[in-house]
């Protein structure tokens, strides 16, 4: 998967000022993208079991991440922009949403694996909090939705460095 980062054909400071939003958006997936990558690894090496339900939520879970890029450059060039703001949240939503799916198919598969972190309702408040937060900023203040889930997933980073839970 790549992000895309173009670089301006003359350096100026005004030309790298102009690239701050889609570097914002472009630090959001790709914390996003590592968290996911931790979850998931995580979530399968539990597994001793995988099933048919397992496979197909996997491969939801797979599509919506695909698509990441693809909001990611929608943001970047038009961060203030309502639709580029609403699209980028719902494929971020549907993609978290998805691995909670995921997460339990796993679980039920294999009963004596942990449910994922992100599966208890305080992370879960967090997680989903700011993207409903950020959801209703879109048709106000559109890249204040974008800050709302920067900080969103900081606190995300922040809560797994801090426990440890790696």
């Amino acid at each position: 998967m790549v992000l895309e980062l173009s670089v301006p054909s003359i350096v100026t400071l005004d030309a790298l000022k102009s690239q701050i939003p889609t570097l914002y958006a472009y630090i959001i997936s790709f914390a996003l993208v590592y968290l996911s990558w931790r979850s998931h690894h995580n979530a399968f090496e539990k597994a001793d079991i995988i099933d048919g339900k397992t496979f197909i939520i996997n491969g939801i879970w797979l599509f919506f991440i695909t698509l990441v890029p693809f909001v990611t450059g929608l943001i970047g060039n038009a961060p203030n922009d309502t639709i580029s703001t609403v699209l980028y949240i719902i494929v971020i939503f549907l993609w978290s949403f998805t691995f909670q799916f995921l997460d339990k198919a796993i679980v039920n598969a294999n009963p004596e694996a942990e449910k994922d972190e992100v599966r208890t309702n305080p992370q879960r408040i967090v997680l989903f909090g700011s993207y409903a937060l950020a959801f209703v900023f879109c048709f106000i203040i559109p890249i204040l939705s974008i800050i709302i889930m920067g900080i969103a997933i900081l606190a995300m980073l922040v809560h797994i460095f801090r426990s440890n839970t790696f």
